[in-house]
């Protein structure tokens, strides 16, 4: 069996890549950036997948690969993750997101196992602005997302559906939260890892306290529910999330506990936020964990404290 990776250097493709291969599964990968040692057992290949210039070179890439190498699966986790719109390249979000996933489900072998990585922002802040901020989403909810990278993560879990429903491909979307691993290079856990071993004496904090309330999975859950949805059958759309959702100042408080270092947070107040963001999140994980899904950290508090002592260490 020949399984493809696409988006192969970024944080949840490095790991998933490594995780296929302990499983000495066959693996092919893509990313746009060259990698000049790579661990990987089949062949690499660097090419833009949101090229829509037909005659170009990196456009028919991906439809050669597939005719070499026949993927009987491929996870799709290539993708563009701005949230903010990036006003110098505004169109790059949707070439990144749309135009890539529906050029990989139309060259895809006919019957291949596509596993896309969503997010689960696409469901948007609906359910809270009506006062149900305990209700959690479920994947038969509506989606109204409020940023232009929820809405292209949404138009890309609709053509994976398209393309199942016309028997084209077998496909399913998991909807992932802030996903936390050893090789983070960004985000908050990251961003509070290094304040704590700056010389300022406060831990500086966008938002009023106590922050907004998000899930935070550790990464060993999400490659697992990655391998989980690759050799079922199901379809559909997937949350992958802990049991729970934490606020910003418990993921201050796991951060702290994490590093042993304590300093007293310094809020910056809601004006120092963004337009677009999701002040909470508040997702069920029931669906994924009724097909066989066992998260080893069902706590998102203990899925931080646990990667940030494995980064300081």
């Amino acid at each position: 069996m020949t399984i493809f990776v696409t988006g192969s250097t970024g944080f949840l493709g490095g790991h998933l890549v490594k995780s296929l291969i302990n499983r000495d599964e066959e693996v092919v990968t893509f990313s746009r950036s060259p990698v000049l040692f790579p661990p990987y057992s089949t062949e690499h290949y660097c090419c833009n997948l949101s090229a829509s210039k037909i005659d170009g070179i990196n456009y028919g890439m991906f439809a050669r690969a597939c005719e070499k190498h026949k993927p009987d699966t491929i996870f799709h986790l290539a993708g563009n993750p701005l949230s903010r719109l990036n006003e110098k390249k505004p169109h790059d979000i949707i070439l990144d997101n749309v135009v890539s996933t529906q050029k990989i489900l139309h060259y895809a072998p006919k019957g291949c196992r596509i596993i896309l990585a969503s997010t689960a922002i696409v469901y948007g802040d609906w359910l809270y602005e009506e006062g149900w901020e305990d209700t959690p989403y479920y994947e038969l909810d509506k989606t109204d997302p409020t940023s232009v990278y929820g809405m292209t993560k949404r138009a890309a879990e609709s053509l994976v559906s398209i393309y199942t429903s016309m028997g084209r491909i077998e496909g399913a979307s998991l909807r992932f939260c802030a996903t936390v691993g050893p090789s983070l290079t960004h985000g908050v856990v990251r961003d509070f890892i290094v304040k704590l071993h700056s010389s300022s004496p406060y831990l500086d904090v966008l938002g009023d306290e106590p922050g907004s309330k998000k899930p935070y999975c550790h990464i060993n859950d999400a490659i697992e529910a990655f391998i989980l949805l690759s050799k079922s059958d199901v379809v559909g759309e997937f949350n992958v999330l802990p049991n729970n959702a934490i606020t910003i100042k418990d993921v201050a408080a796991a951060v702290m506990e994490g590093c042993n270092i304590q300093k007293p947070i310094n809020w910056l107040g809601e004006g120092a936020n963004w337009k677009g963001d999701n002040k909470i999140i508040n997702v069920s994980n029931e669906k994924l964990k009724s097909v066989g899904w066992k998260p080893k950290f069902p706590d998102s508090y203990d899925a931080i404290v646990d990667i940030v002592k494995r980064i300081v260490q």
